[in-house]
């Protein structure tokens, strides 16, 4: 079951702290670096985080979350976690699912991993992000940058087209 989440809640935080911990570990070690950044991430940061939450919960335990941050007009994930002894049963998925129908086409959609990181490149590609830029972190982790276009807000796939008084259009 998917729901909406507060980390400021200690009970959640230490939940979703405890998913991330394994994940990104789990990453750590999938792209061959012993300093991860997310790793870095404490108790009391994640409590503090101004994200919006999603989780995935199984018998009342959490087992995977996704967090955005929403600016204007994009949606920005920040997190996306599953438990190492759950993956591979559709748990990013659901949630990167449950956060599509809850902003997109209305979004911008933009995400960043790492360029080795297989499995999230594969997930994101299949629900249709394409890669927006490519850089190294300050750490020099090569990362991807990328993006699913909304109609509504993407110039590129959506003109705006606005009626004048006298009937006129104004395309923009």
């Amino acid at each position: 079951m998917i729901t909406e989440a507060t980390p400021t809640e200690y009970s959640v935080a230490i939940q979703i702290h405890a998913v991330m911990q394994a994940a990104y570990a789990l990453e750590a070690e999938r792209i061959g670096l012993a300093e991860f950044p997310p790793l870095r991430e404490s108790l009391e940061e994640l409590r503090q985080s101004s994200d919006s939450f999603l989780v995935f919960q199984q018998s009342g335990s959490i087992i995977g979350g996704l967090s955005y941050r929403r600016g204007t007009d994009t949606v920005a994930i920040t997190r996306l976690v599953v438990s190492p002894e759950h993956l591979k049963q559709g748990i990013a998925t659901a949630l990167l699912s449950e956060l599509e129908s809850r902003v997109f086409p209305i979004a911008r959609l933009t995400v960043s991993t790492a360029a080795t990181n297989a499995p999230a490149i594969s997930l994101y590609k299949r629900f249709g992000f394409k890669t927006a830029s490519a850089s190294t972190s300050a750490e020099g982790i090569p990362l991807l940058h990328l993006f699913k276009a909304s109609a509504v807000t993407d110039w590129s796939i959506a003109t705006v087209v606005e009626r004048e008084p006298e009937g006129k259009h104004l395309s923009r």
